[in-house]
């Protein structure tokens, strides 16, 4: 496996998450992003008492593939850290997760049946299906990849979102002013 260099960009990941700091103190950085949620036309999100908040676009702009951004938001010496990951909606995830265990079970039943069928001397066709399934997992993986690629705009929006909440100069986005 060759290295990557420095300035190559980073590789895709189903979950993609990021850090930032923040001068800001924990509480003021959770209040901002409450008063601009409050206020933004086209983003939706909640914050929650124990330091999380969870973003996403407008139902009417939503598709399959939108993101959701939850965001964990802790004290540091100088102000705050933001960790935060990007998803899909909890109904996309399940899915995506239940087609793994599809693919996973159809692999197991696929090598069990061959493997009687050769413990029985006759001809292994269980295992000529295995790759079906490798293929199925396989696609079932790159659809995360393509949903990230779809959904790239409104992922941008997401951290711009964030990141404008907690700067200096924030205040609200220029957008969720009202």
């Amino acid at each position: 496996m060759t290295a990557r260099s420095p300035t190559s960009p980073p590789r895709p990941r189903p979950r993609p998450q990021f850090e930032l700091r923040s001068p800001l103190g924990r509480d003021v950085a959770l209040e901002r992003l409450r008063q601009a949620l409050r206020a933004s036309a086209t983003l939706r999100g909640m914050v929650l008492p124990h330091g999380r908040v969870e973003v996403t676009v407008v139902p009417a702009a939503q598709r399959v593939w939108s993101p959701q951004l939850a965001v964990d938001v802790d004290d540091a010496p100088s102000g705050s850290v933001l960790r935060a990951r990007f998803g899909p909606h909890p109904h996309v995830w399940t899915l995506y997760m239940a087609l793994y265990g599809v693919c996973t079970m159809l692999a197991i039943a696929c090598l069990v049946l061959g493997a009687s069928q050769v413990t029985m001397g006759a001809s292994p066709w269980g295992l000529y299906l295995t790759p079906i399934a490798a293929v199925l997992a396989g696609l079932v993986y790159g659809a995360a990849y393509v949903g990230q690629g779809l959904g790239a705009d409104q992922m941008y929006e997401l951290r711009r979102f964030v990141e404008d909440c907690v700067t200096v100069s924030g205040g609200p986005p220029p957008d969720a002013q009202g």
